[in-house]
């Protein structure tokens, strides 16, 4: 599987200059600053270790699409290997020691620049040296600049000004000898005996560097996807943690084919991605601004172990249907070019469905794994999913994972059981719903404890209100998809915060679900101010000119009492709303809920909420 050794720097440098190390494509250009490199640089010439390198044998399995290290001129190379980890190291000490080409570098400020480094050779050999103190960084004009670069403070310009300044330039390292004669030859010339720095230079410091080891990971050719990329994930801590999409995207690149997944994706300057596709007809910030490569790859490997399961049944083998990381990454390409256009309209189908649950934006999307079920059910059933009974099914999966908080945990199990079971029950294969659906139950008591924002059910009562038709108190408008287009939306209190403290109400209940609803911004302004609600909704209708009566029906569309919410009568209705948004719940997941077990009311306020309101408080004043 894979063994363990050392080689010499010079040797790894020289087969990565002659391209028979390279680097696999999903590595990410990333540089690193002056002060990395010179650390780098010290620890090697004081002979410390700085890590393996992880390196893969090409001609397995996996074939990653090879790229040069930065810095490297060859072309048309194929490698003998792959350089996994290490990156970093290899790309700085490759043009900090062994290129000509000046390294590039980042500073302090973050931008990129060119550089070559020298080293001061007195210092460098003064006993326990500051090899990082030693270590000099000039521009690509072989200049150190004072702040404000106006005016020179070193000049290397010349190599008479090198050997003036005992300053060795660290890319002739491993043509050392050449540089240091001339050197003890430019001295001797002017009555200088330098002989013994040049000596003690090249045995205690070049020696040291150009004979150093690294100690090298070498993964054999035998490994398969999963190992390999899990290795190297493992391996490589320090590093970006890159995810299957973009180890599936070398995967693909290194074959025969050269498939660009990234830009079948992500697009190119002048051809639109499948993602700019599915986004074209969705808000700014719709259900697909955060979803991620990764999904896709689910929803397609899902489809593809399904087609495999049924397959292998045939013959009477056995076989899972699976999303999980390494079924990811043993997507073969053959099978994402055959299932990615039927999940492309799938995902956008799911979009649809959504909007018709008044979810439109990726803030509000309670799970967003079950955006990634209904791009497969929909790309499996075409139009056999556009009809009433099967959106009526759909519905009530959707609310009962929903309401039930089904997708907290073990998300891809759950997706793989409930694609196969929820396209079995719709084309009536299967009687009763996916196991998730019919084990989904919602409590009463529940209501109490929703209280934050992050919530799945908090986010699923704000979008069953909005898709009942509550209507916004000030404006009398339904919250319809072209209101959320133009105004700000979200779930605020109803009895106000404020009023609810100096009335000493239980801080759960003034915080639970049972005392929001959507408003808009405008109307939140006049409920902050901490009035009763008597006092709000009588300013509202005398400043908007809005009839008692009017003002009733839209509370109703909220279920809210009219008459209880007038009478400042917090507990009443509590206990009403309660009630009311209990039914709500039922009638969304198609099955009772469960009574109100009387549980202790424990305080658990959404902060995040609370700065909010009293930052909306602070703007209304």
């Amino acid at each position: 599987m894979f063994d363990s050794t050392k080689q010499s720097l010079k040797t790894l440098l020289e087969q990565v200059r002659d391209g028979r190390i390279q680097l696999p494509e999903f590595q990410r250009d990333y540089v690193w600053t002056e002060e990395a490199i010179v650390s780098l640089l010290a620890s090697i010439s004081k002979g410390y270790p700085v890590g393996a390198l992880l390196i893969l044998e090409r001609g397995g399995e996996v074939d990653f699409k090879p790229r040069g290290v930065e810095g490297t001129n060859f072309s048309a190379v194929e490698p003998d290997l792959l350089l996994l980890d290490g990156q970093q190291r290899m790309t700085s000490l490759f043009q900090s020691l062994f290129s000509t080409v000046p390294a590039r570098v980042r500073d302090a400020k973050g931008d990129v620049n060119s550089r070559l480094l020298y080293m001061d050779m007195r210092k460098a050999l003064v006993p326990d040296a500051d090899f990082e103190d030693a270590i000099i960084v000039a521009g690509a004009d072989k200049k150190v600049w004072k702040p404000f670069g106006r005016e020179t403070d070193k000049d290397f310009s010349s190599k008479e000004f090198e050997f003036e300044q005992f300053m060795f330039p660290l890319n002739r390292m491993f043509e050392a000898n050449e540089w240091l004669w001339e050197f003890h030859d430019y001295w001797r010339a002017r009555d200088k005996d330098v002989f013994q720095l040049r000596r003690d230079f090249d045995q205690k410091i070049v020696e040291k560097i150009t004979r150093y080891e690294m100690p090298i990971i070498k993964l054999s050719r035998d490994n398969g996807r999963h190992a390999v990329c899990t290795i190297f994930e493992k391996v490589n801590v320090g590093g970006v943690k890159l995810d299957a999409f973009e180890l599936l995207t070398a995967i693909f690149a290194g074959t025969d084919e050269g498939f660009d997944l990234r830009a079948d994706w992500r697009g190119t300057k002048n051809v639109a991605g499948r993602l700019a596709r599915m986004q074209k007809n969705t808000p700014e910030w719709g259900v697909f601004s955060k979803i991620a490569s990764t999904d896709f790859l689910q929803a397609c490997t899902i489809l593809h172990t399904m087609e495999r399961k049924a397959l292998r049944e045939k013959e009477g083998l056995t076989s899972q249907v699976s999303c999980k990381r390494d079924e990811l990454l043993a997507l073969p390409l053959t099978a994402y070019k055959k299932h990615a256009d039927k999940v492309e309209i799938g995902f956008r189908d799911a979009a649809q469905f959504l909007t018709r649950q008044n979810i439109l934006f990726g803030y509000d999307l309670p799970y967003p794994s079950q955006l990634t079920i209904l791009a497969c059910v929909f790309a499996v059933l075409g139009d056999k999913a556009h009809n009433a009974s099967v959106q009526a099914k759909l519905d009530a999966w959707f609310w009962r994972g929903v309401l039930g908080e089904v997708y907290g945990s073990s998300v891809e199990s759950k997706i793989a059981r409930d694609v196969p079971e929820i396209i079995e029950w719709a084309l009536v294969v299967r009687q009763n719903g996916p196991q998730s659906s019919e084990e989904a139950t919602f409590s009463i008591d529940r209501l109490y404890y929703m209280r934050r924002r992050q919530s799945a059910a908090y986010k699923g009562f704000h979008a069953l209100l909005m898709r009942e038709g509550c209507e916004d108190f000030v404006s009398g408008t339904p919250f319809s998809i072209m209101t959320l287009w133009q105004s700000t939306v979200d779930v605020h209190h109803i009895f106000p915060q404020a009023w609810c403290k100096e009335h000493q109400k239980d801080r759960g209940r003034m915080d639970s679900i049972i005392n929001k609803t959507p408003l808009s911004d405008v109307t939140n302004r006049y409920i902050v101010r901490g009035d009763a609600p008597s006092v709000y909704l009588k300013r509202i209708e005398q400043e908007h000119n809005i009839a008692p009566e009017a003002l009733d029906n839209i509370l109703r569309t909220h279920l809210i009492d009219p008459a209880l919410l007038r009478a400042d009568d917090f507990e009443a209705f509590y206990e009403d709303r309660k009630a009311k948004l209990a039914d709500l719940a039922a009638k969304a997941m198609a099955k009772p809920v469960a009574a109100d077990r009387d549980l202790p009311e424990i305080p658990d306020t959404d902060d995040d909420e609370v700065l909010m309101e009293e930052r909306v408080l602070e703007l209304a004043q």
